[in-house]
């Protein structure tokens, strides 16, 4: 903003003289009082008021500021004497939760190198009747206005979604969410769920026998050789875990390890997690970690992750789909331990075959489809002779199968990113991967023929590439 002429070209003060100068984003008013010649009055207060008025100011007006400039007799100085209000949008709607939402079953690494098994937080479990959650709903915000006497509308807040799941009630006016059972909480994209928890004190052996349950398995102490556990939710042992078969829909976390003497099974549709694996058979569709694994078979579709004071890989056959990120591969007495990345044979064929039953399913639909064009035809010209039992009977075939064709898109779907993924798929190893190790990617393998430090090994192109690798 430019402060006006002062002189005329006679080098002579302007005589009495107001300006109203309003900024482009008309939020602000300034005015500016020439001084008045000696044979001139004064300005009046209502004199400005109108040629404020007359420059159409409207709001926002400071009163007090412009009696001051007037009676004050404040000339040639640029005041601002009104001001609009900025709008202010609403907030969008919020939950605060009285759990923690992001609870993942990990090991931490302690300063010392080693891994903490123990003090892993597994889970929150609540009360019937505890407080889950409070929904703030969206505001609609404030309105504003300019010098001008504009109204500025604001943007108002988006709600949130309600949550949904179940084992919890609702307050009536459907912000305040209690749990109504006691069990395990848990969350994800407003999916809120308490889940039934088995809690099992002590060691789990025949005495008890098997255990299948559905909803998540809380044992504190050891689990013997021949018993077979199966949950639905996830599986929590504290103790050790002997020649058992161990079966999750979700996650599997062993505080204190496995020595299985290659009998019996570990299994989960997440990830399983254990202090460290002896003579196991283990599979996860998620990740393995591990504090070291000894003489073991290990298949994950996600990541095979062993850290920690020890953490080798030392025998055995181990797959990590997505990679493996160890300490130590084998050790210096050259023990056969091999390491395989990447997409498997298995995962190629279960592709194949799905991507087959697809193809198989669209041609069952497009028969149920020719059916019930002709039926339809039959109907529209003659119908009389309209079969409404077959038509129905076709109708339903199709939604069946086509819901199975929706089942089986996603899971090709699914398929295919882990397979494209995995070509990303790389072995790290920070500090030794000894001769005797065997790193198989696909088709190709790799055999050190000396002791290397710190390598990371990759597939690129058609070769194995084996290069130094920075943390």
């Amino acid at each position: 903003m430019g402060t006006p002429e002062l002189f005329d070209e006679m080098g002579q003060l302007n005589k009495k003289d107001i300006q109203v100068i309003i900024a482009d984003d008309n939020m602000s008013a300034t005015l500016f009082l020439s001084k008045p010649a000696k044979e001139e009055d004064p300005y009046t207060y209502e004199e400005v008021m109108r040629a404020l008025s007359n420059a159409g100011v409207k709001m926002g007006l400071d009163d007090a500021r412009i009696h001051h400039m007037v009676e004050e007799q404040i000339y040639n100085t640029a005041v601002v004497v009104a001001q609009g209000k900025m709008v202010q949008d609403g907030a969008d709607g919020y939950y605060e939760f009285e759990f923690e939402t992001d609870l993942k079953a990990k090991p931490s690494v302690r300063e010392d190198g080693s891994v903490d098994y123990y003090n892993m937080k597994l889970y929150e479990k609540v009360s019937e009747g505890d407080k889950l959650a409070q929904y703030y709903p969206p505001t609609k915000g404030v309105f504003g206005f300019d010098v001008k006497g504009k109204l500025l509308a604001p943007k108002a807040g988006k709600p949130k979604s309600n949550l949904r799941g179940k084992g919890f009630t609702v307050s009536e006016d459907g912000n305040t969410y209690y749990a109504a059972i006691d069990g395990k909480v848990e969350y994800c994209n407003y999916d809120l769920r308490i889940v039934n928890v088995l809690d099992i004190s002590g060691d789990v052996d025949l005495n008890i026998g098997n255990i299948d349950f559905n909803g998540d398995v809380n044992i504190t102490g050891n689990v013997i050789t021949g018993v077979t556990i199966r949950a639905m939710g996830s599986i929590y042992i504290g103790g050790y875990v002997e020649g058992a078969v161990i079966k999750s829909n979700k996650d599997i976390v062993l505080n204190k390890g496995v020595n299985a003497n290659g009998i019996g099974q570990i299994e989960a549709k997440g990830s399983i997690s254990a202090r460290f694996f002896e003579n196991a058979i283990v599979y996860a569709e998620g990740d393995v970690n591990a504090g070291y694994i000894l003489s073991s078979k290990i298949m994950a579709l996600g990541k095979v992750i062993v850290q920690g004071s020890r953490g080798t890989i030392h025998g055995g056959d181990v797959t990590g789909v997505m990679g493996i990120e160890t300490s130590n591969a084998g050790n210096a007495s050259y023990a056969p331990t091999n390491l395989r990345i990447g997409a498997t044979k298995k995962l190629r064929m279960d592709y194949a075959n799905i991507i087959v039953q697809l193809k198989d399913i669209d041609s069952q639909i497009e028969m149920y489809e020719s059916a019930l064009k002709k039926l339809t035809m039959v109907r529209d010209v003659k119908p009389e002779a309209f079969d409404s039992v077959s038509y129905t009977k076709i109708c339903q075939s199709k939604i069946i199968k086509s819901a199975e064709k929706a089942k089986c898109e996603q899971e090709s779907k699914r398929l295919y990113d882990l397979i494209k993924e995995s070509g990303k798929a790389v072995v790290k190893v920070d500090s030794k991967i000894f001769p005797g190790a065997r790193i198989y990617i696909e088709a190709k393998v790799y055999e050190p023929a000396d002791t290397l430090v710190h390598v990371l090994v990759r597939k690129v192109n058609d070769s194995i590439v084996v290069r130094d690798y920075e943390e």
